[in-house]
Parts: structure tokens; C-alpha cells; sequence
């Protein structure tokens, strides 16, 4: 439910607004909406708009009741928020994007690249619609409820000349209204560490849970941070995890003198990181562990990809009742699973399995960070609990955790030094495990 809680609740918005009833014929702007397509215009693009009108017809088309009010409305990157109040007594949580497939025609991408990006948004949304239900009887990991969906639909043939103003280019959720806010952290360490733990339970409960093969061979080829060109047979295996991670290598260098990195950036693979490049193939069928006897390392798990109190739903008893934002969701092997935990700062662990905190705020006090260091301590104590391996599984990946996470971490910037430094690494690593001078 990415943006939907979190502008309502807790944060400031521009879209908010007193009441808005189902009479209210006024058309809602978005003065600000990302840049979806790259285009060649000198002015600010259009605002976005869309009738209200028609967003309470479809909602009552599919949930059989009449939307009466709608007292908080908020925006964040990408979609729109609203707290929904239905003539049966239902509370939902509407969540609309901001961006709309049809208008981007205005700015004349080529067919080609249009088409390409429509396909990786519908993809993106439709299997978070499909992780909603897979997680839907998993109580323990509290995925939040969805009672309606609906895929946008892209009017290739339109002839569109200004924004428009139906629904139908842009995905809607509707999802059962959990009690509570989101990023609620109140000033009282006790009722912090219920929520850390409940949320321990929560992380240890995603772990442990089986994707079943069907649904990761479905979507697989569809969730990022993982390669774009997949291993042709997926499964649970060790030779599988050497060809993803050796997949995403291949996709972040290719080959010298081809473009790397965002467009703008002009970035090029340069003779350095085309050597770190063949480093890291050469190393990785070194790094992951042939000794895997409780099967935990290879087996594939999903990953919400933004864990944290800014996506749940809390309750002031605390109560953790419900996880939302899974459009970022993944799969990947065990061994490259990510336990952070995003609170006022980020709880994680190092390499080699010890608590740590990172993204600490400015002029962080010293007994914040004690605290905090304390509360990342509880946080994963209460996570091997439950999940027992799986601490385990990343002081028996650190290795190939390094170059994941340096390969999906970078942002494009410097290529030849960021690689280069990735390549020596692997160099060094590949002697230690080899004793092979290179």
C-alpha cells in the first residue's frame, strides 16, 4: 500500500484536505508529477487530474457500496492516498498513481521505448496484486488485506492532446483499512522494543516462508533489484544462485565502450570495469558454499524490499497491524536476503552477522546511538529466535552478500572507480580462496 498510509497519518501533504464527499465534482491535480517518460518539452509538464466522480463509481461497481466521504487525502512519489469511508460502515484505503499511462503520449516517446516501460509497469503491478494473495492466509507476516485491484490500461491508438482526466491509465488498490498509523515510534523505549519485536516475528516469518516454484518461476523475470535476462531454469539450488548473481553482474557491466548507468548520465564501460567485471564471474562459483545441509541456503524467498515502520500500520497498544508497500517486493535466493529494519535510523547487520545501524540521522547524539545500537541488539536477538538460520545464512554468504549488494546499491555514478574498487576486492578474494596468483 506504498504512500497511502504514510501521507495521512504522520506526514504533511499538499493533496491534504478537510472532507471530500461523494457531491464533490471538483477534479484533483498533481502539481507535481514525476517525470515517467523523458521527454523534450521547455515548460512544466501539465498537472495530472482525474475525476472524482469516477473514482467513486468504480469503487462502488466493485465493492457494492457507495463512498460517502473521504477525510484525508495525501501523495507520495508515486501514487495517491486516500482514507475511504463506505455507506456499509467499511473503512478502505484507496490507493491511486499518480502518473498515468495515457500521458505520456503527450511527450511522444518512440513506440518502441513506450511500450517497453508500459510492460515493466503493468509487471510491477501485477504481481504485487499476486503477492497480496499469496501472503493473504499468512497471518504471522500481516500483509495488508486487498479487497480490489485494477491493472492500468494503456490507449496506445488514443489521440491524446491534453492530460486526461478518466481513471483508466492508472493502477488502483483498495485495501481493508488497518487500525492504527504508519511510522508510529513513540517516545517510550518499552513500547519501541514491543514494536521491534513484533516486527522480528514478523521479518522471521517472511523468511521462513516457502515461495512456492510455480509463483517464483512467474515472476522471477519480473523483480527487480534481480537480473532482467534470468537463468533459463530456476530452482532452488546452488547453480541456480551462481547463475542469478553472475546474470546481474553481466546486467550492471557489460561489455567495454556500452552504456552502464542511468541514460542521462552518459556513463560507459570502461577498460577497468570491464576487467573487475570478469574478476567477479571468476570468482563467485568460489563464494557460495557447496556445504548446505539443511537446505536453507539456496532456497528462494520473498523479500518486501522496504521494511519498515514507514510501511505498517501500528496501533498506540503497539500493535503492529499490517505490512503494506510491497511493489517493491522480490525474490532471490536465501543467501542474499535482507533482514534491515528502517526505523529513525536503519537496524542491519555486518558481514558477519553483528547488529549495526546505518542512515543515522544529523548530530545524532551519542546515547541515541547507544540506544539505538541497543535496539538493533534486540531487534535481531528476537530474529534468530524465530528465524534461527537465518543469521547463519549470512555469515556463509558474506562474500557473494558483497558483491549483491555493491552491484544493487550503485546509482551510476563513477563506474571505472566503483568497479575498478569491486574488482580488486574480488582479486584479493579470489587468491585467498584459490591460492592462485593471478
Amino acid at each position: 500500500m506504498s504512500d497511502l498510509e504514510k501521507n495521512h497519518f504522520s506526514h504533511a501533504s499538499t493533496h491534504s484536505t478537510d472532507s471530500i464527499s461523494s457531491d464533490d465534482n471538483r477534479i484533483w491535480r498533481d502539481d507535481s508529477p514525476p517525470n515517467f517518460f523523458p521527454f523534450k518539452a521547455t515548460e512544466k509538464p501539465p498537472a495530472f487530474e482525474f475525476s472524482v466522480q469516477d473514482l467513486f463509481k468504480e469503487i462502488k461497481d466493485n465493492l457494492g457500496a457507495d463512498v460517502f466521504d473521504i477525510p484525508f487525502v495525501g501523495n507520495g512519489a508515486n501514487h495517491f492516498g486516500l482514507h475511504g469511508r463506505l455507506v456499509d460502515g467499511r473503512d478502505v484505503m484507496i490507493r491511486i498513481s499518480r502518473y498515468d499511462l495515457n500521458w505520456t503520449k503527450l511527450y511522444k516517446p518512440t513506440c518502441k521505448d513506450a511500450a517497453t516501460r508500459v510492460e515493466k509497469i503493468l509487471t510491477r503491478v501485477a504481481f504485487e496484486a499476486n503477492v497480496y494473495a499469496l501472503l493473504g492466509s499468512q497471518r504471522d507476516i500481516k500483509a495488508s488485506h486487498l479487497l480490489y485491484h485494477r491493472l492500468p490500461v494503456w490507449q496506445i491508438s488514443a489521440n491524446t492532446t491534453e492530460t486526461p482526466d478518466h481513471l483508466i491509465g492508472r493502477d488502483i488498490f483498495v485495501f481493508e483499512k488497518a487500525a492504527g498509523s504508519n511510522d508510529f515510534w513513540p517516545l517510550d523505549e518499552l513500547k519501541n522494543r514491543e514494536i521491534l519485536a513484533q516486527c522480528a516475528r514478523m521479518r522471521a516469518a517472511l523468511f521462513s516462508f516457502a515461495v512456492p516454484i510455480d509463483f517464483a518461476k512467474s515472476w522471477l523475470h519480473n523483480s527487480p533489484p534481480g537480473p532482467e535476462v534470468m537463468p533459463s531454469i530456476i530452482a532452488p539450488t546452488r547453480d541456480f544462485a551462481i547463475s542469478f548473481i553472475s546474470a546481474k553482474v553481466e546486467e550492471m557491466i557489460k561489455n567495454e565502450g556500452d552504456m552502464t548507468g542511468w541514460e542521462s548520465d552518459h556513463n560507459v564501460v570502461g577498460p577497468i570495469a570491464f576487467k573487475a567485471k570478469h574478476s567477479l564471474l571468476r570468482l563467485i562459483p568460489f563464494i557460495l558454499p557447496l556445504d548446505d545441509p539443511h537446505g536453507a541456503l539456496y532456497r528462494l524467498v520473498l523479500e518486501h524490499g522496504d521494511f519498515g515502520i514507514h510501511n505498517m500500520t501500528i496501533t498506540d497498544a503497539p500493535t503492529v497491524t499490517s505490512v503494506f508497500d510491497w511493489e517493491t517486493g522480490h525474490i532471490v535466493p536465501a543467501i542474499l536476503s535482507d533482514p534491515r529494519l528502517m526505523v529513525c535510523c536503519d537496524l542491519e547487520v555486518d558481514e558477519h552477522g553483528t547488529p549495526i545501524i546505518s542512515r543515522l540521522w544529523d548530530e545524532m547524539e551519542v546515547e541515541d546511538i547507544l540506544l539505538y545500537q541497543e535496539f538493533a541488539n534486540h531487534y535481531y536477538q528476537i530474529l534468530a529466535q524465530h528465524a534461527p538460520d537465518y543469521l547463519e545464512t549470512i555469515k556463509m554468504g558474506k562474500d557473494a552478500r558483497h558483491i549483491w549488494f555493491a552491484l544493487t546499491a550503485w546509482r551510476g555514478a563513477d563506474p571505472e572507480d566503483y568497479f575498478g574498487a569491486l574488482g580488486l576486492w574480488a582479486d584479493q578474494r579470489y587468491r585467498e580462496h584459490t591460492g592462485q596468483a593471478l
